[in-house]
C-alpha cells in the first residue's frame, strides 16, 4: 500500500483530503479544527512513509492557498469596505497587536536560538494564519516552518477561545448597552397607523437608527407597494420589515400591530423569493436593482442561510435569494429581470475568475523594496487584496468579478484543503524528528507564549474600545483569522449578527499583516 501512494501521488493526496476531512469534522465542546484536519492527515501520512515528502508537488498547494485567499478577498470586498470608516480604530489597533507580536517573536526566537524558519513559521501557527505559514515557506525555499506551525496552530485556536469565554463572561458580568439590548433576526409586523402627523416613510425608514423596509401598504381597500414620498394616515396598514424589536417599538410609536396580516392577502400584492443570477447586477446595491420599474419592492436577502433587511444600501450578491413584492401580474417581469436561474448561480464569469486570479498573482510578484530587504506580497496576500478590490466593484464593463455565493464557498474550502494537505505531506518527517528532541517543546513553549500574548493583548483591545460581548467575541475570532473561533462565538451568543460583522471586519486587515510578518521574519 505504501509503494502504491509513492508512486500514485494523487491517491495520497485524496487519502490525506479524505482522513483531513473526517478528522477536521470531530467536534469536541463544540468546537472542531476544519480544514487543518488535512494538514494533521497530511502530515501523519508522511510521517509514516518519508518518501511522501517529494512526491506531491507543491505547486497544489500553490493553487490552492491562490484559490482559498482570492475568494476570501471576493466575499469580503463589499463589507470590509462598507465598514473601513466605522471600524479604522479597531482595525488599526489590532494590525499594530499583531506587528507588535511579530516584534515579540523575532527577539525572543533569537533569544532562544531558534531560525527564522521556525520563527516564521510557529507566528502563523500560534495566529493561525495558513498564507501566513506558505509566506514562511515560500521566503525559506523549504518546509521548516511547517513544524513550527504545526504545534503552534492547536494551542492558537484552543488560547483565542479561552479569550473568547472571557469576554462573553465578562459581557454578562457586566453588560454593556449593546448586550442590553442584542439585535433580533429580521422579521416583519402588519401595523395599523393611528398617528396622523407623520413624515413620508423615507423619514421613518430612518426609525431609531435602524434600516426599515415598508413593502405593502394598504389604504381604502387597495393595496400597493410604497416609495419613499408616501406619508402614511390613520387607517393605512403597513408591512415593515426589520429587528423585530425595532419593529415592535415603531409599531407602538406610530399605531399598533394590525389584526389583518397584509403578506397573507395575496390578491392584489403577492411575493416570490427571486435568485439574483444576472451578472448585470452582480455588486449593485438593492436600490440600484430598480424594481420600482415593476412596482415592486425588496423585503428580505436570503443570504446563506441568513435573512438580511432589504436596506436600499445593502450590497446584493449572485445566488442572493431576494424576497420580491409587488402586484401580482408583474412579479414574473421582476423575476425576469434579476435572472431566478439557479443553474446560473453556480455558474462563474470564466473570464472575470480567470483574469482576476491572474492579477492576484502577477501582483504578487511585484518587488516591494524595505530597509535591509525586499519582500513580494505573495500567493496568499496579493489574491486576497485584489478580490477585496475585485469584490467591491462587483463587475467591469461586461467583466463579472463576483462569484456566486455557492461556488465562492466550495472554492474557498477546496483551496484550503490542498493546500493544507499538500504542505502536510511534505513536512511529516520534519515534524517527526521535531517532536522526538527538545526542539519540538521549545517550539511549543514559543508558540505558547506567543497566543497568550495575542489572547491578552487582544482582549485588552476589546475592553478599551469598550465592545460589548458579542463584538468582543467577533473581533477576537475575526483578528485570529480562524473559522472554528467565529464557529464558537456564534454558538455562544446564539447566533448574534454582531459577531458576523466584526470577523468580517477585523480578517482582512490582520490576514494581511500576519502573511506580511511571517515573510519578514523567515527572511531577518
Amino acid at each position: 500500500m505504501g509503494r502504491v501512494l509513492i508512486e500514485q501521488p494523487l491517491l495520497a493526496l485524496f487519502l490525506a483530503l479524505a482522513l483531513g476531512t473526517l478528522v477536521g469534522a470531530i467536534r469536541i465542546g463544540g468546537i472542531s479544527v476544519g480544514p487543518a484536519g488535512a494538514l494533521f492527515a497530511g502530515l501523519a501520512l508522511s510521517a509514516f512513509l518519508p518518501e511522501l515528502a517529494d512526491a506531491v508537488p507543491a505547486l497544489l498547494g500553490t493553487l490552492g492557498l491562490t484559490l482559498f485567499a482570492y475568494t476570501i478577498g471576493l466575499a469580503g470586498g463589499p463589507s470590509f469596505f462598507g465598514g473601513l470608516r466605522r471600524a479604522a480604530p479597531t482595525m488599526l489597533a489590532a494590525v499594530v497587536v499583531f506587528v507588535l507580536v511579530a516584534v515579540v517573536a523575532h527577539v525572543l526566537g533569537r533569544a532562544l536560538g531558534l531560525s527564522p524558519g521556525d520563527v516564521a513559521g510557529t507566528f502563523a501557527g500560534a495566529t493561525t494564519n495558513t498564507p501566513g505559514l506558505a509566506a514562511a515557506v515560500e521566503a525559506t525555499g523549504d518546509t521548516t516552518p511547517v513544524v513550527g506551525y504545526s504545534i503552534a496552530y492547536p494551542v492558537g485556536v484552543i488560547g483565542v477561545i479561552v479569550a473568547i469565554a472571557v469576554a462573553l463572561r465578562r459581557a454578562r458580568t457586566r453588560p454593556t448597552p449593546e448586550d442590553r439590548d442584542p439585535p433580533q433576526p429580521a422579521d416583519y409586523l402588519t401595523v395599523e397607523v393611528t398617528r396622523p402627523d407623520l413624515p413620508a416613510l423615507g423619514e421613518l425608514s430612518g426609525f431609531d437608527d435602524a434600516s426599515l423596509v415598508f413593502s405593502r401598504v394598504a389604504r381604502d381597500g387597495h393595496e400597493a407597494t410604497p416609495d419613499a414620498d408616501l406619508v402614511p394616515r390613520p387607517g393605512d396598514l403597513l408591512t415593515v420589515i426589520g429587528p423585530r424589536a425595532t419593529v415592535e417599538r415603531f409599531a407602538s410609536q406610530i399605531g399598533h400591530v394590525a389584526a389583518e396580516d397584509l403578506p397573507l392577502d395575496r390578491h392584489q400584492v403577492d411575493f416570490r423569493r427571486v435568485v439574483l443570477s444576472n451578472p448585470r447586477y452582480a455588486g449593485v446595491t438593492v436600490g440600484e436593482l430598480g424594481l420600482d420599474r415593476f412596482d415592486a419592492i425588496a423585503g428580505f436577502v436570503r443570504r446563506g442561510d441568513v435573512d438580511l433587511v432589504a436596506r436600499p444600501d445593502l450590497t446584493v450578491e449572485l445566488g442572493d435569494r431576494i424576497r420580491v413584492v409587488g402586484p401580482r401580474e408583474r412579479l414574473d417581469e421582476a423575476a425576469r429581470e434579476l435572472g431566478d436561474s439557479e443553474r446560473a448561480v453556480v455558474v462563474a464569469d470564466p473570464v472575470g475568475f480567470s483574469l482576476g486570479v491572474l492579477l492576484g498573482l502577477a501582483a504578487g510578484v511585484v518587488p516591494i523594496p524595505l530597509p535591509g530587504l525586499t519582500l513580494q506580497l505573495g500567493t496568499a496576500a496579493a489574491p486576497l487584496l485584489v478580490g477585496l478590490v475585485l469584490g467591491r466593484a462587483g463587475r467591469t464593463g461586461p467583466v463579472v468579478w463576483q462569484l456566486p455565493y455557492a461556488t465562492n464557498q466550495a472554492l474557498r474550502q477546496i483551496g484550503a484543503l490542498l493546500f493544507l494537505a499538500t504542505v502536510g505531506l511534505g513536512a511529516g518527517p520534519d515534524l517527526a524528528t521535531a517532536l522526538g528532541s527538545t526542539r519540538g517543546l521549545v517550539l511549543l513553549g514559543f508558540g505558547t507564549v506567543l497566543t497568550a500574548l495575542v489572547a491578552v493583548s487582544l482582549l485588552a483591545l476589546t475592553r478599551l474600545l469598550q465592545l460589548g460581548g458579542a463584538r468582543a467575541a467577533g473581533t477576537l475570532a475575526g483578528a485570529q483569522n480562524q473559522p472554528a473561533l467565529l464557529t464558537f462565538a456564534v454558538d455562544r451568543t446564539d447566533g448574534d449578527d454582531r459577531v458576523n460583522l466584526a470577523y468580517a471586519l477585523l480578517f482582512p486587515p490582520t490576514f494581511v499583516t500576519k502573511i506580511l510578518a511571517a515573510q519578514v521574519l523567515a527572511n531577518l
